[in-house]
């Protein structure tokens, strides 16, 4: 019966394309093992193999040295598909690894990988981000040299479709390479499952796997609770059975597992021979439940709402790949923006990540390595159409059993996907049948559902990508409405999609990051109330680019394909979908980071304006809790106001519920500023809220020159001199020429009229090139008219010009204190949606200092935010970070983008910093000074209607821009925008000097 079982056992080894060596005792290629912490007789019972590997480019070339793990093209060298590249590695296995197992992992080889050792092939492997193991008893030699040889493919054919997404071969050994030894007696296929009771009080730690035993064998369990206190089991010692084995262990009222109570036990595993151990586990366990019922899903009984992000591994100078390091920042990142869940968009993660996940408290969408199966493959990676082709039904198979077999123990998960935005087939029905067989604990989500036409669902979660800011969305034949459909919960595992595709807006404009923020508030909001709406996941939370080195061997023949319509001036030499994160590939914080905290903050101040307030008496403040394990008692509120600091305790409310915020009494004045901060019980910020009491006051600067003003004509000029001051309009083309204040030029030429219009929004939004436009050129003004005329003490120049087909009226009231208010109306021109409309003026290279005051979205920012609602910064930074190496600066404080290189002027002498550039919306005043000299011109809103953003062109000229509308047509996906039409267009500016 055994030799039956193993010939068959070979057979399907076969049959998936793996060869298995010839020796009864070698375990499955398939198996899934727990590294021990402990060997009897074993002093190190696992060894890390990273670090130098060889490598050779061409079968007859020299060795070179390359980092494992790593991508190959990401260390210079340019692999082609479909080719097959060899790494060796020497090392030294213990001695006292003689009788016992020796098992190598490999946590992750792009694409197709056949291994050998010590000259002898052991077997081959399909997929680039599973785990894979191999018992190699019987190929190494205890106690002497041996050496891995591993022939790698990027395989075209890959189902992943990795290379493709990331735009170059991503071929290498990607994760870590790990030799351990286990004892002839011992298990694999390791689950570790908790069942609670219906009350959610008592449960059952179910543990299962496949024995190899003697028959002698005793296994022992022991569990720990999260303070080290031993938890009493009624038995812990039972006998190792050949083949399946089940025990199942009571626990009374654990301490349960979720995002906001991430609650460890620890288990260990030891097995005995004879009375005398022989080897030793450790697995973390977390006591949490998992179900579906209606369209809501309940952990631990109580529904939850995900607010997170999709993440792919990026290291930023070896690619495709992740460390420990990166592995835990990108938990604490995720923690640190109040997201609570994770997709591990398009494959699974390392296990080191899941490991930082049950650690933080972090949900996960753990997904199997199956994208864009008859979708939307590039035509330079094929077959895209394999949903149905038995040849590649093993791949399928294969890779989707190692995810759940390495992962399911971990009590993150939540549940598992088995494929992104494909087309249904019967290899995904295979997955979906296996992994419900196997995992009963768990639902399964899979996109695009509605391409299963009537057919019974392969999915318990709806899965839709991108939905409208009020959650619509018709999608292959499914819908939601109000974040809700078919009454299964709705994730939107794909949504509020950062501006990433259009570049000439982030060239110019990098502030549709921060505009982007009201599209995460406005989904979040309105799913969070409706019971339908399971959540969202932000696409992405990290930047798709990759820096890629200039190839030491080989040519970058990708960047033949992998452009997208980035204009030709500006191409970068990163390539890549684009920067969708929000972070960069550094973990760096861009604007989109701050946005996502306040959005998906779960505890809300409801009123951050209060005019019902008395002096000397309590403050009531409205709040939302939108916690889904935790009571508002557990967090702890600060809060300062005139020069003090105070904490206070939260009053109970329940996860979900509306209640109050009561601040003791205080001298509460009109116009005062309360900071409202909530943190964690460790003292973490959750998030803050600036209170403002009745109405802002809000100090403008305010002109102080005095006397009479007096006008000078001349043949060619019109001057308008004032106390210190002088502002020549040119005869011939009517604009200010080169207007000065006290000895400083602060405009060179203007004002121009600045008009963008996008003329097609409703029909197809800027994505990777810019919709149709109507844009007003500075070359384009004709001047028809010029005159001046007394109002008081006050000077009015009416000027009236042509942009083509735009008329154009201009008047500029100026006064002797030192302010010039400017009029502008329009006529001629198309209508479509907006993108500005407003002035522009050329500005002298001498301003260097920008200083604002706006209203932001969010009532508050921290210091140093890149569109702060107040700030101050150099308009210029003269570090420019080298191609490649880390910058040590924040992100707004960058000149140069390698993605898409930057606008025109990062190629003059003097770039702008994302800061500068950015635009500043609904600001109260900007200022432009020359140094700290505190001269220049500052554009003044009382009531917070103009925004200003600063230019350069590739010539070096500065220019500011003041807009009296704008908005971002292009942002697309869903996103929000104030779709405002263009007609009629008129405004006013205000500047004082």
């Amino acid at each position: 019966m055994k030799k039956t079982l193993l010939l068959l056992s070979s057979c399907f080894l076969l049959s998936q394309g793996i060869g298995a060596a010839e020796s009864s005792e070698t375990l499955s290629p398939e198996s899934s093992f727990l590294i021990p912490c402990k060997i009897a007789g074993v002093d190190s019972p696992s060894l890390l193999l990273n670090g130098d590997w060889q490598f050779r480019f061409s079968p007859k070339g020299k060795w070179n040295t390359v980092q494992v793990p790593g991508e190959l093209a990401m260390q210079g060298y340019a692999i082609q598909h479909d080719t097959p590249y060899l790494y060796r590695k020497s090392f030294t296995l213990p001695a006292d690894y003689k009788g016992k197992r020796t098992i190598l992992r490999f946590d992750g080889v792009y694409s197709h990988a056949v291994l050998s050792i010590n000259g002898k092939q052991v077997r081959e492997h399909h997929g680039g981000f599973t785990r894979w193991e191999t018992d190699v008893t019987d190929y190494v030699r205890p106690g002497a040299k041996n050496e891995i040889q591993l022939e790698v493919t990027d395989r075209i054919d890959d189902i992943s479709y990795a290379s493709g997404y990331a735009h170059h071969p991503i071929g290498g050994i990607l994760r870590d390479v790990t030799v351990f030894a286990l004892p002839e007696t011992c298990f694999f296929d390791f689950a570790a499952e908790t069942h609670l009771d219906t009350l959610y009080r008592d449960a059952v730690l179910k543990v299962s796997y496949t024995g190899r035993t003697t028959g002698n064998t005793e296994v022992t369990y022991a569990l720990t609770d999260p303070s080290g206190k031993n938890v009493p089991l009624s038995q812990s010692v039972f006998a190792l059975k050949e083949n399946d084995n089940i025990h199942e262990l009571p626990v009374s009222a654990p301490l349960k597992w979720d995002a906001e109570h991430p609650n460890l036990y620890t288990l260990t595993v030891a097995l005995r021979e004879g009375g005398k151990e022989i080897s030793r586990f450790i697995k973390k366990v977390g006591f949490r439940d998992v179900k579906i019922v209606k369209d809501r899903m309940l952990v631990n009984g109580k529904p939850v709402k995900l607010r997170g992000a999709c993440r792919h591994d990026i290291h930023p100078t070896l690619g495709r790949t992740t460390t420990a390091e990166l592995d835990s920042l990108d938990a604490l990142r995720f923690k640190q923006s109040n997201m609570n869940f994770v997709r591990t968009s398009h494959y699974p993660p390392s296990e080191k990540f899941l490991e930082y996940c049950d650690r933080f408290g972090i949900y996960v969408e753990c997904e199997t390595a199956v994208c864009f199966v008859d979708t939307y493959r590039q035509k330079n990676y094929a077959p895209g159409k394999t949903q149905d082709s038995a040849e590649f039904t093993p791949r399928y198979l294969s890779q989707c059993r190692e995810m759940v077999k390495s992962f399911r123990s971990h009590p993150s998960i939540l549940f598992w996907s088995i494929g992104n935005e494909s087309v249904y087939g019967k290899n995904f029905q295979a997955c979906w049948d296996w992994v419900k067989a196997t995992d009963t604990t768990r639902p399964v989500i899979f996109s695009y559902p509605g391409s299963i036409g009537e057919k019974k669902p392969i999915y318990d979660i709806l899965s839709m990508h991108y939905q409208d800011v009020d959650g619509n969305l018709n999608q292959w034949g499914r819908a939601t409405r109000n974040f809700q459909g078919h009454g299964i919960p709705a994730l939107f595992d794909e949504w509020a999609h950062p501006a990433c595709y259009t570049y000439k807006t982030l060239q110019d404009d990098p502030n549709i990051r921060e505009f982007w923020g009201i599209s995460l508030d406005k989904m979040w909001s309105g799913l969070f109330d409706a019971p339908g709406g399971l959540g969202g996941a932000i696409w992405g939370y990290i930047d798709e680019t990759f820096m890629l080195p200039e190839p030491k061997m080989g040519t970058s023949f990708w960047k033949e394909f992998a452009r997208t319509a980035k204009p030709e001036d500006f191409q970068g030499n990163c390539v890549g979908y684009g920067e969708w994160g929000i972070v960069d590939v550094w973990r760096r914080e861009k604007p989109e980071f701050w946005s996502t905290k306040k959005a998906y903050s779960p505890v809300r101040l409801l009123a951050e304006q209060v005019s019902d307030y008395t002096t000397g008496e309590r403050l009531v403040l409205p709040v939302y809790n939108r916690f889904d394990h935790t009571n508002l008692n557990e967090i702890k509120v600060h809060y300062q106001y005139n020069g003090m600091e105070k904490d206070i305790r939260m009053a109970s409310i329940e996860p979900h519920q509306k209640g109050v915020l009561i601040l003791p009494a205080e001298d509460w004045k009109e116009g005062g500023e309360l900071l409202v901060s909530f943190l964690t019980a460790e003292g973490d910020l959750i998030d803050a809220s600036l209170v403002t009491l009745g109405q802002p006051k809000i100090t403008l600067p305010q002109p102080d020159r005095k006397g009479s003003l007096l006008v000078e004509e001349s043949a060619d000029r019109i001057v308008v001199k004032g106390d210190r001051f002088e502002i020549p309009f040119s005869k011939e083309t009517g604009l200010i020429c080169h207007a000065t204040a006290d000895g400083q030029v602060f405009i060179e030429k203007g004002p121009f009229l600045n008009l963008d219009i996008n003329l097609n929004h409703l029909t197809g939004a800027e994505v990777r090139k810019s919709a149709t436009k109507f844009l007003t050129s500075d070359a384009d003004w004709q001047k028809q008219s010029i005159t001046y005329t007394k109002q008081g003490d006050n000077v009015l120049v009416i000027l009236n010009g042509r942009y083509n087909d735009v008329d154009t009226d201009i008047r500029l009231l100026i006064s002797p204190e030192g302010r010039m208010e400017i009029n502008y109306l329009t006529n001629g021109q198309p209508n479509g949606f907006l993108r500005e409309t407003g002035l522009s003026f050329y500005l002298p290279e001498t301003m260097d200092r920008l200083k604002w005051k706006r209203r932001g979205h969010w009532s508050y920012y921290p210091s140093g935010a890149f569109a702060g609602n107040e700030g101050e910064t150099s308009l210029y930074n003269p570090n420019k970070v080298p191609y490649g190496f880390r910058p040590e600066q924040p992100w707004q404080s960058d000149t140069h983008n390698y993605y898409y290189w930057a606008d025109a002027g990062a190629n003059c002498d003097r770039p702008l910093t994302q800061m500068a550039k950015g635009m500043k919306e609904n600001i109260y005043f900007y200022i432009l000074n020359a140094g700290n000299t505190g001269k220049g011109l500052s554009v003044l809103s009382p009531d917070a209607t103009v925004a200003c953003r600063s230019s350069k062109r590739a010539d070096g000229q500065l220019i500011l821009y003041v807009n009296n509308r704008w908005d971002y047509p292009e942002i697309a996906w869903g996103n929000y925008c104030k779709t405002l039409e263009a007609n009629p267009c008129y405004g006013k500016v205000e500047i004082v000097f």
